[in-house]
Order: structure tokens, then sequence, then C-alpha cells
């Protein structure tokens, strides 16, 4: 296995990646299409009482809808058959790499084979984990940074004032994330090794003669595993209320300043409806990348951990070759 994750990703899913990668951008595409059919709804076909073009722009909404749900439906399907083709391939990598593959070996490649707890959890959970991120490496933060961007980049055509606001508002997160996923990255390391030691506790040989210091062990051990994954859910759940609080936040700059626009005479209402309905489209796909990041400061942990664990290929001899 290569030592980077993309990498890796790259290597055995580069044709289904790039499929993802061109439904996603039409999909993100989309996303900003009804802002302008909202706009041109509220501003033009009510005030001019025009009821054709009410029922005409409604009809084209309609459309937008249905064909994103459409290619939103294909994309979801194309990316549980990669994420289940990569559990697949990922269980038979370690199966390969960790059981004696000729009589009479015992040890592979010049190293002692994985201990059955750590392999036991590397089979189940953690290659479903790391499929999961497959899955989504490349096309998740394209959609959601596909959707912010080109919401943001109509925002700015529409109005540049209001939607400049609604950019600085997100930016904190920016510094916050980063330093909130490199201490959780490191507590779920820690839980990853302690849940492994104690898979090989429950699967190694019992010597009632010394079953209260293996009592002992286990016991630190889940504890360990405990202590961790609560930190983790405290800087977790940190991160995800500063989030929401800069999501509530942002409407209520909309309105102010939007709002003020309107009584000015310099904004017609449409285009401030519009902005509501646009930041709410941006904090969404911001709240997602957020979390992708995340996902993958994980994910890349859970690699590392399988890769470290996995005996290193074979080099071929003349007759192997």
């Amino acid at each position: 296995m290569p030592r980077s994750l993309y990498v890796y990703i790259w290597q055995t899913s580069r044709r289904e990646q790039i499929v993802l990668c061109v439904l996603t951008v039409a999909v993100a595409f989309l996303t900003a299409v009804p802002l302008e059919l909202q706009r041109r709804i509220v501003d033009h076909a009510l005030p001019e009482r025009q009821l054709s073009l009410l029922f005409l722009l409604g009809g084209a909404y309609l459309a937008i809808l249905l064909i994103q749900g459409g290619l939103k439906y294909g994309l979801n399907l194309c990316r549980g058959w990669l994420v289940e083709k990569i559990t697949r391939k990922l269980r038979l990598t370690i199966y390969r790499k960790t059981r004696p593959q000729e009589p009479g070996d015992s040890v592979q490649h010049g190293r002692e084979p994985a201990e059955a707890g750590a392999i036991v959890s590397m089979v189940a959970s953690e290659a479903e984990d790391l499929a999961g991120f497959v899955g989504d490496s490349f096309s998740f933060p394209l959609m959601q940074g596909g959707t912010a961007a080109f919401v943001i980049g109509y925002l700015l055509w529409v109005q540049p004032t209001i939607a400049f606001f609604a950019i600085l508002l997100y930016l904190p997160q920016l510094v916050v994330v980063p330093l909130g996923q490199g201490a959780i990255n490191r507590w779920a390391a820690t839980n990853v090794r302690a849940v492994r030691r104690i898979g090989e506790v429950i699967v190694g040989p019992h010597d009632p003669a010394t079953a209260g210091e293996e009592k002992t062990h286990f016991r630190a051990l889940v504890d360990e595993s405990f202590h961790a994954r609560i930190m983790v859910y405290r800087i977790k759940f940190f991160l995800t209320a500063f989030g929401n609080l800069l999501d509530a936040v942002g409407p209520l700059i909309v309105l102010v300043v939007g709002g003020w626009f309107v009584i000015q005479g310099s904004m017609p209402v449409g285009t401030l409806v519009v902005f509501i309905s646009g930041i709410q489209k941006i904090a969404d796909p911001w709240d997602q990348l957020a979390g992708f990041y995340r996902t993958m400061s994980n994910a890349r942990v859970k690699y590392k951990l399988i890769a470290d664990t996995l005996p290193e290929a074979r080099p071929s001899t003349p007759c192997q070759s």
C-alpha cells in the first residue's frame, strides 16, 4: 500500500473518481440557478402581475429541481458502489498480507504477522470507515466547495457588499477547525490503538493464573479508549457548535445590511430574499467542508495505521518476476 492515502485512492479508483467529479460539477452548478429564478419571480413576475411569466419561471424551477435530483441519485449510487468495491479490496488486501500464503510460512517478509486483534479491527470496522472516505475523497469536497463557489459568485454579481460580509463571517473557521482537528487526530489514533489491543486481549490465550492481571490490563485499555473518545466528542461538538453559531448569525447580517439597502432604496426586496436563501445555501456546504476536513484527517490516521501494520511487499526475485 502506498504511504499516501490519496495516492492509494487514485491508484484504485481513478476512473470512478472522474465520473463522480463530472456528476458533481453538474449538480453544484445547478444549485445557483434556482436563486436567479427566485429573484426573477419576486422582482418581475409578481410586481408586474404576469401570470404567464410566473408559471414559466415556476416550471423552469421545477425542471431544475428534477434534473438536479436525478443527478444526485446517480451520484449517490456511483459513490455507494465505489465504497463497497474499496471495502472488498481492502479486506482482501489485509487478508493476503497478514495470512501465510505458502506452506510453512509463519513470518512474512521479515516481520511478525499482525496480531489477531488488530487484524479483526482492520477487517471489520477500519476497512469500512476508510472505504467510506474513498467514496467521498474527490466528489464530496468538489460538491460542497463547488456549490459554495457558484452561490458566492452569483451573490457577488448581484450585490457585492452583502456578499463580502457573508464571506467574512466564515473566515474564523479557517483557523479554528484545523487547530481542533489536530487534537482530534491525536485522540483518534490513541483510540484505534487501544481498540486493537483490546481485540488482542480477547482473542489471545487466556491463563487462569494471570486472570487478575489480564482483567486489570483489559480495564485500563477500555478506560483509555473511553477517555480518548470523550475527548474527541468534546472537541468535535465544540467545532459543531461554533459552526452553528456562525450559521445563525449569517441570516441576521443579511437582514440588517440588506434591509438597510432596501430602506435606502438602493436594492429591491427580491434581492434581499435571494440573499437570505443564498446564505443558507452557503452555510450548509461550508459546514460540510469543515466536517469533511475532520473526516479526511481521521481517514489519514486510520490509513497510516493500516499501512504501518501490514507487511511490506516482498521484493520480486527473477523467478517471481
